[in-house]
């Protein structure tokens, strides 16, 4: 996957950094992406050795983008979005466990804004770009309580502002000022996050949240 989304960076970047072979006027869009969220790294860890393993599963990216360009070639924007993964309950306390008595957990979740930077290309109705970008991300644990009958397995939630970073590719066609796309890309924070256990102690830890996207998108060039 990571050499995949190499890959695809490197050409898109090679594209960029090209001249357009149509000269096109510079312009303004705003759009809506939606797509998946696979976890990667420290955050799709499920050993149960670790303390406070994430269980983080598949989930789901929305995000909204206004870019302008700066000249031919060259653009800024802000991204707005949230990002939501399940935690992986299934995995942590089957239900058909004869131990286990009752279980809820809420999800992983992130609202992120972003400042970004594209390099781009045009080739009559086609384009590609890359995309970096960095910014804040509000970010949630999980709440998780699993009563057994051996006493309760708990985790209260917590919220946490921190640093956010991202890089991303894309394609896609133009149809008149209406642009299709569809974007690889991926988004990392790492927030302090502070959990108490079913006996009620509290522990400060840090959570890499790092997901790989694919989003289909659609923006509109005013």
């Amino acid at each position: 996957m990571r050499r995949t989304f190499s890959v695809i960076l490197l050409v898109l970047a090679l594209a960029a950094s090209a001249t357009a072979q149509d000269i096109y006027p510079l312009g303004q869009r705003i759009g809506l992406q939606l797509g998946s969220a696979v976890p990667i790294g420290d955050f799709s860890k499920d050993r149960f050795e670790d303390e406070f393993p994430p269980m983080a599963s598949k989930g789901t990216m929305v995000q909204g983008s206004y870019a302008r360009d700066l000249k031919p070639g060259i653009a800024w924007g802000v991204t707005a979005g949230w990002r939501w993964n399940r935690f992986d309950l299934d995995r942590f306390a089957q239900e058909d466990d004869e131990l286990v008595m009752s279980r809820r957990a809420s999800a992983w979740q992130s609202g992120f804004v972003l400042a970004d930077l594209y390099l781009q290309s045009k080739v009559q109705r086609f384009f590609g770009y890359v995309k970096g970008s960095v910014g804040g991300a509000y970010s949630q644990s999980p709440d998780l309580q699993v009563n057994t009958s051996y006493g309760p397995i708990a985790r209260t939630p917590d919220s946490a502002v921190s640093i956010a970073y991202g890089l991303a590719g894309g394609i896609g066609v133009q149809a008149k000022q209406v642009n299709f796309s569809m974007e690889i890309g991926t988004l990392a924070s790492r927030p302090t996050f502070e959990v108490s256990d079913a006996q009620g102690q509290r522990f400060r830890y840090k959570q890499s949240m790092q997901t790989v996207h694919v989003n289909l998108g659609v923006s509109y060039t005013l």
